[in-house]
């Protein structure tokens, strides 16, 4: 359970990180509003992932201030150069799926251990495919 909560915590956290990243840069107001929207839903799944940890488990789920500095860097950079609705949108999409995909390896490997799979963790990878289908009308 401790795995899939991390990970849920990673999700998230990235999710949030991703969204400030890149909303100073959306010029669209429909887009900058849904982004602020799935910003809330992400902030409220940490929030719940981080009660089933201890303080330092929640720390190290969230990553290093390096791969953060780096996401940061390299998302800024891209949507400072491009700020189309589009193109933010397909970031966007783009590291949800990457979220669906490793939620989903995680919940597919507490299920095969027999493990209780929380609910949070089969709720976040629904979330995150209908994060994906409201941001693809700005593709």
């Amino acid at each position: 359970m401790k795995k899939i909560l991390k990970e849920t915590i990673r999700n998230s956290s990235t999710g949030v990180q991703a969204i400030d990243n890149v909303l100073p840069y959306v010029d669209d107001d429909k887009l900058a509003e849904i982004m602020k929207e799935q910003k809330q839903v992400m902030c409220d799944f940490y929030n719940r992932a981080k009660e089933g940890l201890p303080a330092e488990e929640v720390a190290e789920a969230e990553g290093n201030v390096i791969s953060k500095t780096m996401m940061k860097a390299g998302a800024s950079i891209s949507a400072m150069i491009n700020r189309e609705p589009s193109h933010i949108a397909e970031m966007l999409i783009e590291g949800y799926q990457m979220g669906v995909t490793s939620m989903q390896k995680c919940v597919n490997e507490t299920e095969a251990s027999k493990d209780e799979v929380p609910d949070i963790a089969k709720e976040l990878v629904r979330t995150y495919d209908k994060f994906i289908k409201s941001l693809r009308r700005f593709l």
